[in-house]
């Protein structure tokens, strides 16, 4: 199942879940579409000269739908570390205890600037 995130700038994000594709012709984005105001689940159909200037690079995919949305597009950029809270009670005092724990994201890759 494809389910890719979109992060975009004005903190709404699209969640592309399908994609149907009928060759030459057009194709069928089903996503949701989350904002302050809430979550809705939407499809888009790309017809025409759009589906023309898909070609290989799905990133219009997400362009499209940004813009259909008045959204900037924001590549979504994996952190280099996860945090969790892991809770626990002192066996002797009763008393809940909140530790913050850093771990590293497997998914995340170094960048090197020049």
């Amino acid at each position: 199942m494809l389910f890719t995130t979109l992060g975009t700038v004005e903190g709404a994000s699209i969640q592309i879940q399908h994609v149907s594709i009928d060759p030459c012709s057009h194709a069928y984005i089903n996503y949701g579409l989350t904002t302050l105001g809430g979550s809705q689940q939407l499809t888009h159909k790309i017809e025409g000269e759009q589906y023309k200037q898909w070609g290989s690079d799905d990133t219009i995919l997400f362009h499209i739908l940004c813009a259909k949305h008045n959204l900037h597009y924001k590549p979504y950029v994996e952190p280099e570390f996860f945090e969790e809270a892991m809770v626990s009670r002192d066996e002797a005092t009763g008393e809940i205890k909140t530790e913050m724990i850093k771990y590293p994201n497997p998914k995340y890759v170094a960048t090197t600037s020049v």
